[in-house]
């Protein structure tokens, strides 16, 4: 029971990882242009750099882009933190192109129960769990697949069906200059899934760096936190058997 429980996190966390930045229709960018914002990596000679992203870009375009853009990422780090009734879950995922994830966490359930560690590798078409006793087990089933559907760029034509996007205005983290967009997603994939979110995107290079949702699902109320990092990082994922 315990790692049946665990392998259904495997691909509810990457949807979530789907999930986090608001997806529309594939148009292309309209607006005033982009900004010169300083203080941003990249400067040219005048000492400020211009943006990848502005506030007069669609909200929706401005989403598309950056879901476009962690996709054709080669690698990188997301830390996913949720809150429902059931309890707490925290996972880190890694990725590394075209195929490769690894993914540690623990959940903690409601009252006296004990925390359970997960942690997965996925490369190619191979799932590996480590089991409780800290052995690796390889999994029947192929996550990979769910995965591979999950990333296919056709997905977020769909998702852009369930999703509504308005910018909320500039913010900064790390001293990184970004753009919030806040968005509601009804029923996306068809999931009985109502989530109301706010991404923040990079002015920098457009990409999502974080993402706060407040979801029910089945009945039950949830909030997430997904951090994101580490974009086109030396990352490596190796089976950790043969």
């Amino acid at each position: 029971m315990e790692l049946k429980f665990k392998y259904r996190a495997v691909p509810l966390c990457l949807l979530l990882l789907l999930l986090s930045a608001a997806c529309s229709k594939n148009e292309p960018g309209t607006g005033g242009g982009a900004a010169t914002l300083p203080g941003v990596a990249g400067n040219n000679a005048s000492g400020a750099t211009k943006a990848v992203i502005s506030e007069n870009d669609k909200p929706a375009d401005v989403l598309t882009r950056a879901m476009r853009a962690q996709l054709d990422a080669k690698s990188y780090r997301a830390r996913i933190n949720t809150t429902s009734p059931d309890g707490t879950a925290s996972m880190l995922v890694e990725y590394a192109a075209p195929d490769s994830y690894r993914m540690t966490g623990e959940s903690q359930p409601g009252g006296d129960a004990k925390a359970v560690k997960m942690e997965y590798v996925i490369v190619g078409g191979a799932t590996y769990l480590k089991t409780p006793n800290g052995q690796w087990i390889r999994s029947p089933v192929d996550a990979g697949q769910m995965i591979k559907g999950f990333r296919d760029p056709k997905m977020l034509d769909e998702l852009a069906k369930s999703t509504d996007v308005k910018l909320v205005g500039p913010d900064t983290i790390d001293g990184m200059p970004m753009l919030v967009y806040q968005y509601t997603q009804t029923n996306p994939l068809g999931l009985n899934l109502k989530a109301d979110s706010k991404t923040w995107v990079s002015v920098a290079d457009g990409l999502p760096r974080k993402t706060e949702s407040e979801g029910e699902m089945g009945g039950k109320k949830s909030k997430t936190l997904i951090t994101m990092s580490d974009y086109n990082a030396d990352i490596k994922i190796e089976a950790p058997m043969k």
